[in-house]
Formats: C-alpha cells, structure tokens, sequence
C-alpha cells in the first residue's frame, strides 16, 4: 500500500499534465501512486500518461470515462486509490519537491491514539508569483474541523485518509458535472478533524479552460448542485455562520432551486428558518431573474 494517493483529473490538458508529472516524478517521496483519471478529453491525454509510465519513477495508472466531470473523476479515483492518505493535485498544478514528505511528517507526529477523530492534514498553496494563496493558519499544528477554519480563505490542499474519503463521495445529481468541492469536506466536519499547518505543497496554475474562469456557465449548467451545496449550509452547517451568511445562504438557496425547478411550496417546507427565508425571497427571486436577462443577452451577443 503506498502512503500517498494522488488523484490527478485531466480534461484536454495533456500539456500541462506532463508538467504535472514532472513535478511528481521530482518529488522527495516517492512512496506513492498517481491515478490520472481522464474524463472524456478528446487530446492525447492517455499518450502522456502512457509516456511517463515508461520512464517514471512512480506508480500512475490511468483510467477513463466518459465526461462526468471534476467530481465524478474523483468518485472514480477513489474506487481505485490503494494509498494511505488521497490528495488531489489538478493537471497543470505543481506539486512542491519537499510538501509530501513534509505532510507525512506532520501525519506521523499526530498520536495514533488521537487518529480516531482527526482525518488528515489541511496544508497551503502557493500562486504562480510565489504569494501564500489566502490566509495563511493562525496557529501551527491547530487541530480543528473544516467549518471552524473556513475564515481563512483562499486555496488549500488536504491529504485525508483514503479510508475516510471513501464514506464520503460526491452526490450525484442527475444531468449535471460541477458541484462545489467543499461539500464533502464540510459534511466531513462533523465527525472528523484536520491537523492545520502552513506548509506550502502545490503551487496552483490558473488554467483559462478552467472553473474558476468559467464559473457562471459552471452555476447555470448545475443548479441542483449548487442548491444541494446551499440547502445543507442553511439545515446542517447554519450553527458555525453568523446572520449575515445565514442571509445569503438563504437568497442564493432560493435562487439555485428556482433554476432547478424547485418551487416554493417545497422550499418553505425544506428550509429550517421559515422567517429568514422568507425575509431573503426577493432577493433570491432577483437574482434568479437576473442570471435569465444575462443569460439571454449572452444569447445575443453571440
């Protein structure tokens, strides 16, 4: 069993995967496996892999499937991770010589009687410049659970163990590809925590392609994500938020059904603060129309 699993996605971005790759292959630690689930691309994905399979000093395995998207590649890679701790490392992100065999000292300083309750290790990323991305932990080694940290924002990497991520797959929701990545991780909240230390593994690379990019198309095209992503921010996680998120939780919980056909008979008995809801309507409602005169002026434009 390797120690490390890391999970590379890859749609159409052969280039940039055998940077990846390469970054890997330059890693201190080698004790790992790289799983490279290609979801669907159309380039010479499947030859890059084939390539570095030749020549590379660790274990990849690729596996296809049709596009199902980031989270559907996940749910496929962790039917097939072997390793202790499963990180995610995108195609064209880099990981950092030294950040495994950092992570790995940070998981064995952990008491193995305290591995009950603490499921891995929330490290930072770096931008292309080299800058901290986000906020930097307050104090290092804090063990906390992923609610009680999300203050401290911007891009982070964790390496959980394999044996915890694999109770909690992404939802599948019908017709749909994206949901929020954090979804599991806070559903995760609840029963496990994380080790939080500002050790630097990856550095991420913006990709024009990307979801960050595109992120209205990726709201309009999965709705039932996203109102999945708000109705359990409103009902399981509201007690870790203050009123003002609560609020707009509520308004964009309201606009994400509506554009899932949700309507508001059936909100009103899903929601847990008939008041709140009620008082975030017309601006749950606004927005929705709003994405429809966007969505149709980009019709136009077009």
């Amino acid at each position: 069993m390797p120690y490390f699993t890391l999970f590379i996605p890859a749609y159409n971005r052969a280039v940039s995967l055998s940077e990846t790759l390469q970054s890997v292959e330059d890693s201190s630690c080698k004790d790992l496996e790289a799983l490279v689930v290609d979801d669907g691309s159309t380039d010479d994905t499947r030859g890059t892999v084939e390539l570095w399979g030749g020549k590379g000093s660790f274990k990849i395995v690729y596996l296809y499937q049709e596009n199902m998207g980031k989270t559907g590649a996940h749910n496929t890679a962790l039917e097939h991770a072997r390793g202790l701790l499963f990180m995610t490392l995108d195609a064209g992100d880099i990981l950092l010589p030294d950040g495994l065999a950092r992570l790995r000292e940070q998981w064995e300083a952990i008491p193995a009687s305290d591995r009950k309750t603490i499921a891995g290790i929330g490290a930072l990323c770096i931008r292309e410049n080299g800058d901290i991305a986000g906020r930097p932990y307050p104090d290092e080694g804090k063990v906390a659970n992923y609610l009680e940290m999300l203050e401290y924002t911007g891009e982070k990497r964790q390496a959980i163990l394999t044996s915890v991520m694999k109770r909690y797959p992404y939802p599948r929701i019908p017709g749909e590809k994206h949901i929020r990545p954090d979804i599991i991780l806070k559903r995760m909240a609840h029963e496990y925590r994380l080790r939080f230390v500002n050790i630097p593994v990856q550095v991420n690379v913006r990709e024009k392609g990307g979801i960050t990019a595109n992120i209205r198309r990726y709201r309009m095209s999965n709705p039932g994500g996203f109102r999945l992503y708000f109705l359990e921010e409103i009902t399981l996680h509201r007690e870790y938020y203050g009123r003002a998120k609560r609020f707009s939780d509520q308004w964009r919980y309201i606009r994400f059904s509506l554009h899932a056909g949700i309507g508001l008979i059936r909100q009103a008995r899903e929601v847990q603060n008939l008041p709140l809801w009620l008082s975030a309507l017309p601006q749950g409602v606004f927005k929705f129309l709003l994405d429809h005169l966007r969505r149709q002026f980009d019709r136009t434009k077009n």
